[in-house]
């Protein structure tokens, strides 16, 4: 190696120490995000004092998750401390990324449902009816990709043993048997592939009450009146000049301000 390029190699790694240095180990992460969350349940009865260490915990618990730690403990922990400090829509938004990373969780569906429920939608009206989300009812919701393949195999190994025992004793019986558990096999196989085709469109969640504008400036009537409440959930159409376009889960359309949505990152 010539001089100049070891004292470039030299500077190189002189600038990079520091961050190195600064970036926390994972276990010093989970550490101090128990502490502060610990300290958050002793002050409970003091919102105000209980609130900034949920924050912290928070803070380490997202740390956690964007260094790679992305499993539903770390995704519950992060949505909890979210909820704690009072976070609402900070919340729905962890719990949608965790359950991308474990879709069968039902520690974490219930976390959302809860969640979901404590989102101050109008009891009434056309807002009402298109803003709620609908509960999530899918195969990959109810069991994971370990359970599916062991109930696959089930009915495949049923199929396999009906139709050799029919080719033995001609007995109609095992046909049918056969043919029911290879109809089965394919349904589930069917409705897999279908729950795995996501809505490629980004998931959005309200950060703050705000009209649902017909166009992208404040000077467009509400497309829907009252304002949309915090934790309302929407899907991305397109953006323009600041405002991003959305349709919620009735099927109206409409634009919110930029800043007044938070994304879901799937991963």
């Amino acid at each position: 190696m010539t001089a100049p390029a070891g004292r470039a190699l030299a500077l190189a790694l002189l600038l990079a120490a520091p961050s190195a240095a600064q970036s926390p180990a994972p276990a010093d992460l989970a550490a101090d995000a128990a502490r502060h969350f610990a300290a958050g349940v002793a002050a409970r009865d003091d919102a105000a004092a209980a609130r900034p260490h949920f924050r912290a915990a928070a803070a380490a618990y997202d740390a956690l998750w964007e260094g790679g730690r992305r499993n539903p403990a770390v995704g519950l922990a992060r949505a909890r401390s979210r909820r704690l400090a009072g976070d609402l829509p900070g919340t729905i938004v962890a719990l949608h990324a965790a359950l991308a990373v474990a879709p069968s969780d039902r520690d974490l569906q219930v976390e959302l449902a809860d969640a979901r429920a404590a989102v101050d939608y109008p009891r009434a009206g056309e807002l009402a009816e298109q803003c709620r989300p609908e509960p999530v009812r899918t195969v990959r919701a109810r069991m994971s990709a370990a359970e599916a393949f062991a109930l696959a195999a089930a009915f495949a190994l049923g199929a396999g043993l009906a139709a050799a025992r029919f080719a033995m004793t001609r007995a109609p019986g095992w046909l049918g048997v056969s043919g029911v558990s290879l109809a089965a096999l394919l349904a589930l196989g069917g409705l897999w592939w279908q729950d795995a085709r996501a809505d490629p469109r980004p998931l959005l969640v309200v950060a703050d009450e705000v009209f649902l504008r017909r166009g992208n400036a404040d000077s467009y009537p509400p497309r829907l009146e009252p304002k949309l409440p915090r934790g309302a959930e929407a899907r991305e159409l397109g953006r323009r000049g600041g405002w991003v376009q959305v349709e919620l889960a009735g099927g109206a359309a409409g634009w919110l301000p930029e800043p007044a949505v938070i994304p879901v990152h799937r991963r």
